[in-house]
């Protein structure tokens, strides 16, 4: 079988195993190197036989490279030319500190590509058999376990009910240089690949040239290696499950009989229930200081962060929380009618007479909103003294994050009102008197 029929066949195997349904969308998610040409090109031939489905190309530019707006211009008018349907925007990225940019550029690739696709969409990737021996030497050199060391599944679960597919995975790069040239297909060559500063190019340019001329089988050897290692990671994932319908609802994971298990066993629940919430992996060290802090005594007040997560333990639960904006400075007048917008995702505060406490305030008299301060004193109605306010809102389940970030109405200068509590039995307004009824509505993220 010559090179055109054979990865035709490959492609086709691959797609068949999916069993897209007419009118399913598929989906080329287009960078302009050869490999993704080569994969627009076999769904170009594969569309001939199969013109039930909905196909599409997408092509999203990040300005990495000067060229860049050349190359989408390209990519457009290639798509226009073969009567594919092509969606080719800019996506800039605003790229943080010690993060790869290729890492970033990707996870916005993904999002975008989750936003402009069907539900139920198969998304074709063009990374090939030597992408595949790269990101295991990557992942090695990261000192990963069976699941990094998986590297890439040829088909993959996305978003809903997409599915990531990557039907060049058992072919090299000089394979689908082959198929391209003798095809054709034009396709851009980014000369910020040559740049072996870049992990990912050192392994390409100099480091498995030189074990393919030592084991010329290696990259299918690794392959190997790569697909055991990911049949590993499925039956732990599958012999977990059980473990996680028991301790993980959601964003919150159960600690019951905690130190009953295994290290290992703890680990590989935690890592799992982080994967299931959608969570970004913690580096080792990160790992090995929240394993030992889920440990800790129950009244620890455990907080262990990395990227823009935190984890965070109340009695005998953990919590996944992104990380929070510092609000200790906020402060804002309200008119007792309007809604009031709270800062980072903390709902708002609206007058509701059908919910809210009643509260008495005087004519003219100013509203202020601010969140908890450290020496807040409360007393709620029918208490001879006044206690804590923190402490208070602990008493009714309260946790100690979210009474940092909860909200405070101060009248003339008192703390007249907090949710939950209700008015302050020492608030004591002048006449004369009107009446507001403060509601929180708050959002999803005001506690998670």
């Amino acid at each position: 079988m010559n090179i055109v029929d054979d990865l035709y066949a490959s492609y086709c195997s691959a797609i068949q195993a999916l069993q897209p349904e007419p009118g399913q969308q598929l989906v080329v998610a287009l960078g302009g190197g050869a490999d993704s040409q080569s994969v627009l090109d076999l769904t170009l031939r594969y569309r001939e036989q199969h013109p039930e489905l909905n196909y599409l190309a997408i092509h999203l530019d990040h300005f990495f490279h000067p060229d860049s707006p050349q190359w989408a211009e390209f990519l457009r008018d290639y798509c226009a030319s073969q009567d594919m349907p092509a969606i080719v925007e800019s996506l800039p990225v605003d790229l943080l500190n010690r993060h790869s940019k290729e890492a970033q550029g990707r996870s916005a690739r993904y999002r975008r590509l989750a936003e402009l696709t069907d539900d139920n969409a198969i998304i074709l990737l063009g990374q090939h058999l030597s992408d595949q021996a790269e990101t295991f030497l990557l992942q090695l050199k990261r000192g990963s376990g069976p699941k990094g060391l998986a590297a890439m599944a040829a088909q993959a679960p996305f978003t809903g009910q997409r599915r990531l597919c990557r039907p060049l995975l058992g072919h090299n790069k000089e394979q689908i240089i082959r198929y391209a040239s003798t095809r054709e297909v034009p396709w851009i060559e980014d000369d910020t690949n040559l740049d072996t500063s870049i992990d990912r190019n050192f392994l390409r340019h100099d480091v498995v040239p030189l074990l393919r001329q030592r084991w010329p089988q290696f990259e299918q050897v690794v392959a190997r290696s790569a697909k055991l290692c990911a049949e590993q990671q499925e039956l732990l994932d599958s012999l977990l499950q059980n473990d996680l319908k028991q301790r993980a609802c959601g964003h919150c994971f159960q600690l019951t009989q905690w130190q009953s298990l295994s290290l290992p066993h703890r680990s590989a629940l935690l890592r799992a229930w982080l994967q299931q919430c959608g969570a970004s992996m913690p580096s080792q060290s990160v790992m090995q200081n929240l394993l030992q802090q889920t440990t800790a005594a129950e009244d620890a007040n455990i907080q262990v962060r990395w990227g823009q997560q935190q984890l965070r333990r109340y009695q005998n639960e953990l919590y996944l929380l992104p990380l929070f904006a510092d609000l200790k400075e906020y402060y804002q007048h309200w008119d007792g009618e309007s809604e009031l917008q709270l800062p980072d995702n903390l709902g708002s505060i609206v007058a509701d007479p059908q919910q809210g406490d009643e509260l008495a305030i005087s004519e003219g008299t100013q509203l202020s909103l601010r969140l908890l301060q450290p020496g807040d004193k409360f007393r709620g109605q029918g208490r001879e003294q006044s206690r804590s306010l923190s402490r208070s809102l602990g008493k009714v389940g309260v946790k100690p994050w979210e009474r940092q970030r909860w909200p405070v109405l101060v009248v003339a200068g008192q703390i007249a009102w907090t949710p939950q509590l209700g008015v302050n039995a020492d608030y004591q307004p002048e006449s004369p008197l009107r009446y507001l009824h403060p509601v929180w509505l708050k959002d999803s993220g005001a506690s998670k």
